[in-house]
């Protein structure tokens, strides 16, 4: 084969984030099955703020426009051919629209991969009073030769947006075993993310927690601010005087992450949706006991075998009974280190995605 995968986004160098740690392992997992794969961006005015970016397979290629709202890559004129394939990444930009027409003009078939923007809390969201930007995406839709999910749950939520979608690759984001592994010695329970109260059904979790018998345990919640939501999650915090036993703490990375996912008693995660979390992934690699909301993919998937699911959004259900089921579950802990090292990991889902990708540029379907 002469052609080469182009995962496209045109916020790749923007700032790291779930979508990117993804895209780079879908990347490596091509290029260790000897298919070329290269990423195609923007340039950000500024430069790159996205530290783990791979530079030498990325691409940056030129863009019409500001910024993310008005970027159109022009540069893919000048980089497509009929053999290579494009992996559009999320969508409802204008960008993955331009992409998707320049794709279809250089007869280059294209898969999209919409890291759950397709799901109803976001749809329900977009500001489209004319519709034009749901028929535009059901357009970009309706021309992929196939759309990539990470569970089963997630066709349907595709489908309610396009009907006329048959082909799809569903894999889910891996997990990579890291250095430290998990101890449960701390005394805190533990939730890491991106500070939207809503989306993250973090107002949720804090309610339940005021809800808990005291003296109640305590919770670390960890994360970079999203429009300011972190500063609404301590404002709750102290409306519902949970301040002794609820922490709020900026972004953390690196070893100091690993540290606070080692020694917490179980990693809770209680998303009002979510397509594939890394940081949850990241969390049972560790083999972290995890407590996930009920209502997001990977629950129907991993629960109870990997993880346990708790509804969140129910209250009349007693937070204390879930954390009961993972607090230092140690033989939890042992079955999600074995998914993660085995079905879950990286190796074997990269393996098994670089076929697929193999069988629908030759013969356009899997």
């Amino acid at each position: 084969m002469t052609g080469t995968i182009y995962h496209y986004y045109a916020r790749y160098l923007v700032h790291p984030s779930g979508v990117t740690d993804s895209l780079d392992h879908w990347v490596k997992a091509l290029e260790r099955s000897n298919v070329k794969a290269r990423i195609l961006c923007a340039t950000p005015r500024g430069g790159s703020d996205n530290e783990f970016a791979q530079e030498s397979l990325t691409r940056p290629v030129g863009h019409l426009g500001r910024g993310r709202a008005s970027w159109i890559p022009v540069g893919l004129l000048w980089n497509l051919r009929k053999r290579d394939v494009l992996v559009l990444h999320e969508g409802w930009v204008a960008s993955n629209v331009a992409a998707a027409l320049i794709a279809r003009w250089k007869s280059t078939p294209y898969i999209v991969v919409p890291h759950g923007v397709y799901e109803s809390g976001i749809v329900d969201a977009i500001r489209d009073p004319l519709g034009i930007r749901k028929r535009m995406e059901r357009w970009v839709l309706r021309g992929a030769r196939a759309v990539h999910v990470f569970y089963e749950g997630e066709k349907d939520v595709v489908r309610n947006l396009e009907p006329e979608i048959h082909t799809f690759i569903t894999i889910a984001n891996g997990a990579d075993a890291g250095d430290v592994g998990w101890s449960g010695d701390g005394d805190y329970f533990l939730w890491i993310g991106r500070f939207d109260p809503h989306h993250k059904g973090l107002d949720n979790l804090i309610r339940h927690w005021a809800n808990l018998p005291a003296p109640r345990p305590r919770l670390i919640m960890a994360g970079p601010d999203f429009l300011g939501g972190r500063d609404e999650v301590r404002t709750l915090i102290e409306q519902l005087a949970l301040s002794d036993s609820v922490e709020v703490r900026g972004r953390v990375s690196g070893i100091e992450k690993d540290t606070l996912i080692a020694g917490a008693r179980a990693y809770i995660h209680p998303s009002r949706w979510e397509s594939c979390s890394i940081m949850l992934l990241e969390a049972l690699a560790m083999g972290a006991p995890a407590l996930i909301s009920s209502s997001i993919h990977a629950a129907h998937e991993l629960s109870p075998r990997v993880l346990r699911d708790f509804p969140f959004d129910d209250f009349a259900a007693t937070l204390s009974e879930g954390l009961s089921w993972v607090d230092r579950n140690a033989e939890l802990s042992q079955t999600a280190v074995e998914w993660s090292r085995g079905a879950g990991s990286w190796t074997t889902l990269g393996e098994k995605y670089s076929i697929l990708i193999e069988k629908l540029r030759d013969r356009g379907s899997v």
